[in-house]
């Protein structure tokens, strides 16, 4: 239980670097897109995930005895079943059995085809909804993509509960409907920036891209969860470094169709200073990203998808400091209802999983007291045939 707190507050911390990382790095896209007009969200993208591959440098000797450290583990775990078998004898066989069957579902770490298998379905997915994001920024106000991407959380939560990742309950659904609440206040208050004026067709084409990201993202932060469950079972950096990979060889056809077509050309940068963002922007996104699959598995996607929308009062602050935005009331009072949705659900969310950490340990409990009536059976029956 203590591990398990323990790993929560981790996971929290790590949500805290991501927070940071993602306001800074919208704080230079925007640099990027509004100041000098660099518009390449697919490229930007591209080369950000592909930059992933980077982890697979430092991690080359644990990808060459992945198989091997793996086989370790099943042979220690031989040796100790091995053993009880020898201290117990035909006594306690039940014990050996059930030992080796919740090692190999829970403690076990996924094998290099495991890992690749789940980084090439993983990657699209984030793909895509990085993207979507990004695009949509093109098309819409920065309003309207806050609003839209927000809907992250809803489709987290139910997605998570069919998938048996989350739990629904009332205190939840309250959380999500304050945090709404705080987000279109925060939104409906900012009023200093300059409005872009977009045609209908650009305002459905960004808000149905906001959309599609949200969507993905509830998608793939669930999924993560489900396929891997405990941080223990997996090599992030391996992980993530095969995503990068997949993305770096799977999606450049797309770039030259883009390119051919005109919808997004190839161009270098018409600035040093456009590239040194890029360059910072795309070291942000390695480590924050890294640190958003820990949070992940320490904690829960819907923790995680919450607390990113801490990034509003973040980013107020940031206005305030870098670009000497006033800010309102509605604002202030926007960003606190944000700030109070996250406590409420990461308080109900640490207790869901300290829940099932002492069902766990009361379902161990029980199943100890049930063994140790089996060898006083056994005993007695031992000694009434003597």
């Amino acid at each position: 239980m203590e591990h398990s707190r323990k790993s929560w507050f981790i996971g929290l911390f790590m949500i805290l670097i991501v927070i940071l990382s993602w306001v800074s790095s919208s704080f230079l896209l925007n640099q990027v897109f509004e100041v000098n007009s660099y518009k390449k969200p697919f490229l930007i993208t591209y080369l950000n995930v592909s930059s992933f591959t980077l982890y697979l440098i430092p991690s080359w000797k644990e990808i060459f005895n992945y198989s091997k450290n793996r086989n370790q583990i099943i042979d220690n775990e031989k040796v100790l079943l091995i053993d009880q078998e020898e201290e117990e004898e035909d006594i306690n066989q039940l014990t050996p059995l059930v030992s080796k069957d919740i090692t190999s579902n829970n403690i076990l770490p996924l094998t290099l085809k495991e890992t690749i298998k789940l980084s090439a379905i993983f990657c699209f997915l984030w793909f895509i909804a990085n993207f979507s994001s990004n695009a949509s920024l093109s098309y819409t106000s920065v309003a309207s993509q806050t609003i839209l991407s927000s809907t992250s959380s809803l489709f987290t939560l139910f997605i998570g509960a069919i998938l048996h990742v989350e739990s629904i309950n009332s205190k939840k659904l309250l959380g999500l409907l304050i945090s709404f609440i705080g987000i279109i206040c925060v939104t409906e208050s900012d009023s200093i920036a300059p409005e872009v004026i977009f045609s209908k067709v650009e305002v459905v084409i960004g808000n149905s891209l906001a959309l599609i990201g949200a969507l993905v993202y509830g998608i793939y932060s669930t999924f993560l969860k489900k396929s891997i469950v405990d941080e223990s079972k997996i090599n992030i950096k391996i992980f993530f470094g095969f995503v990068g990979l997949f993305t770096l060889i799977g999606l450049w056809p797309i770039i030259l169709l883009l390119h051919y077509t005109e919808i997004e050309k190839i161009e270098l940068p018409n600035s040093s200073t456009v590239i040194y963002l890029l360059l910072i922007n795309a070291t942000i996104t390695f480590i924050s990203d890294y640190c958003w699959a820990k949070a992940i598995l320490l904690t829960s996607p819907l923790t995680v998808t919450v607390g990113l929308s801490l990034t509003i009062p973040f980013a107020m602050i940031g206005d305030v400091i870098f670009k000497d935005k006033i800010v309102t009331v509605g604002y202030i009072f926007g960003a606190i209802l944000v700030l109070v949705s996250f406590a409420l659900i990461n308080g109900e969310e640490d207790t869901d999983s300290t829940t099932t950490t002492n069902n766990t340990i009361e379902s161990n409990k029980q199943f100890s007291i049930n063994i140790q009536d089996i060898e006083n059976q056994t005993h007695e029956t031992l000694y009434c045939s003597f």
